[in-house]
């Protein structure tokens, strides 16, 4: 999975974690980075500085392991993004940012052109 696709997933379960009132995404800030911000408090790690995405999601899929016990050595990144959506219980089809949605509304538009 491209970097993009697991950015748009990480902010998926952001406006999930935002519908169940687990996180207050400020207007202007990015549920991307309160939703990791989060998921590291939750698991209780310190924020990671520097790190590259893959990177961050690789110390997070450690935590889960320990934390829960899985009988695997190590999760993949988009394992580590699997087991959020399905904890949280995200929906790709269902539920949508609004800011994806006016993307694919105004290319629509625009091929219709």
């Amino acid at each position: 999975m491209t970097e993009h696709l697991r950015l748009q997933r990480i902010r998926d379960i952001g406006f999930r974690l935002q519908e169940l009132q687990l996180i207050r995404v400020q207007a202007g800030a990015s549920y991307a980075v309160s939703t990791l911000n989060f998921l590291f408090q939750l698991y209780r790690l310190p924020k990671p500085t520097g790190l590259t995405l893959e990177q961050a999601l690789s110390q997070l899929g450690s935590a889960v392991i320990a934390r829960h016990q899985l009988p695997y050595a190590r999760l993949s990144v988009d394992g580590v993004l699997q087991f959020f959506s399905q904890r949280f219980q995200v929906s790709h089809s269902a539920r949508q940012h609004p800011s994806y949605r006016r993307r694919e509304r105004s290319s629509a538009m625009l091929a219709q052109i």
